[in-house]
């Protein structure tokens, strides 16, 4: 048993003991009030029944029928324990005003009666107190309704104890205005917690919160525009959907990276919310013609290199090289080509002028082997003598494999760090095709370039 379920059945057995003694005592003596009050006990015996069997239900898992939890089943018990109370106060008026005006005589007043409703007032103050504690601590509705249900009991059995005294004293009519007294406290306490009520089941919330977690997520770098937040509780737990516009430029991790960050942005304003956000990516003014190339050649899922832009007055050329499966027949390829260009002009302009150069696509897998020392010797001093007059220092790291009837190379070498990348390129691609002159059979070398150590 829960500690909810332990509190809401405490206070059913202690709400089902104060209504007998108060009904047999409101009925020995006469008063309305007290039996007014002992009604009132009694439906809290009902309603406290309800909120028992709500907060074990409500505890459940989510399931395929309730997705969200069962949150809301509290929220129901909620709203039947104030349509109770609205019953009870509109009972109680009538009969009060019936006693009134038919001159009932006044209840003889005993010290038993004064002894019950001091225990109740003591019992009532407690249950408050503790139901309102756990209510805090566990987020529960149901058990808020049923800490103010008794808080309103203490101050309804202040009025009959008041509407007591003053029959004590020869008020004839001090018991029934004491009773109608305790039913406008409790047709208040019904109507303020039916608007509570109806706001948690129609899934209002604060527009101040909403506009609060707008901001922070719109704070977020990469967020383009928010498109909405909407904020449900169920029960104590708040489940909040965020839909977000990110640059289309961006990368998977990239656009995981912004979720993450929305995600932590709604868990600091409010903490244990279950959050769904979603991404949509979107083109923005800043995309750089080359990004958009890129974006066209990755929707068709082609790889693509060496891209060249040219500005030819009002229009754009664009030239690129395509890489393709090396058995794909030309034919077929032509086919993969002309796709991509009609998805570039579709992405810049019918206007663009795109050419595109087929390459041979390199499996991901290829049979590798080490070749002898003699031939690794013979192409690193090649490396060595050629790299001062290509501008290159210090060769290391060289790897030679064999690669299908040809040869791999790999090597690294250092350069000025200062160096633009494109001098440092042509200086290494020289380098390159030195070593190539010398040995025709590479088909493949790879330079690494890396700064000089100071």
């Amino acid at each position: 048993m829960t500690r909810k379920e332990r509190v809401a059945l405490v206070s059913l057995v202690a709400s089902l003991l104060l209504a007998g003694a108060k009904l047999s005592v409101g009925l020995w003596i006469g008063s309305l009030a007290l039996v007014t009050d002992a009604l009132h006990s009694g439906t809290d015996f009902l309603a406290t029944a309800v909120t028992f069997l709500a907060v074990r239900y409500a505890d459940r898992p989510a399931d395929e029928d309730h997705p969200y939890g069962h949150g809301k089943f509290e929220s129901v018990a909620a709203l039947g324990e104030a349509t109770l109370l609205l019953l009870l106060a509109g009972g109680v008026t009538a009969e009060a005003w019936n006693k009134m005006a038919a001159d009932d005589p006044a209840p003889t007043v005993g010290w038993i009666a004064f002894a019950v409703m001091g225990v109740e007032i003591v019992i009532n103050a407690w249950r408050a107190h503790v139901l309102a504690k756990t209510a805090r601590e566990t987020g529960s509705r149901a058990l808020a309704a049923d800490a103010l249900h008794f808080l309103s009991d203490v101050g309804s059995s202040i009025a009959v104890v008041a509407g007591l005294i003053a029959t004590v004293y020869g008020y004839r009519y001090a018991d029934p205005i004491a009773a109608i007294a305790v039913a406008i406290l409790i047709a208040g306490l019904a109507l303020k917690m039916m608007k509570s009520t109806f706001d948690d089941l129609t899934d209002r919330v604060s527009p101040g919160l909403v506009r609060g977690l707008e901001r922070a997520v719109d704070d977020i770098p990469g967020i383009v525009r928010v498109n909405h937040v909407r904020v449900r509780h169920v029960g104590h737990v708040a489940f909040v959907d965020v839909a977000a516009e990110v640059p289309r430029t961006l990368a998977f991790q990239q656009i995981m990276a912004v979720k993450t960050q929305i995600y932590d942005a709604i868990a600091r304003d409010v903490p244990g919310a279950e959050t769904t956000a979603s991404c949509n990516p979107v083109a923005v003014d800043d995309e750089t013609v080359r990004e958009r190339v890129q974006l066209a050649a990755l929707r068709e899922g082609l790889p693509v290199h060496h891209v060249t832009i040219q500005h030819l007055g009002d229009r754009l050329s664009v030239s690129l090289d395509l890489e393709v499966d090396a058995e794909m027949p030309l034919g077929r390829a032509h086919d993969v080509a002309s796709a991509l260009e009609e998805a570039i002009r579709a992405e810049l302009g019918t206007e663009v002028e795109v050419e595109s150069h087929l390459e041979p696509l390199i499996p991901d897998l290829l049979p590798g082997e080490d070749i002898a020392d003699g031939m690794v010797a013979a192409i690193r001093a090649a490396l060595v003598e050629a790299a001062p007059d290509c501008g290159v220092t210090d060769v290391h790291n060289l790897r030679v494999r064999v690669l299908g009837d040809g040869l791999f190379v790999a090597f690294h070498c250092r350069f000025d760090r200062a160096l633009p990348a494109r001098e440092v390129h042509a200086r290494a691609d020289a380098l390159e095709r030195a070593v190539r002159e010398r040995f025709p059979t590479i088909r493949r070398i790879v330079s690494h370039p890396e700064p000089i150590r100071v």
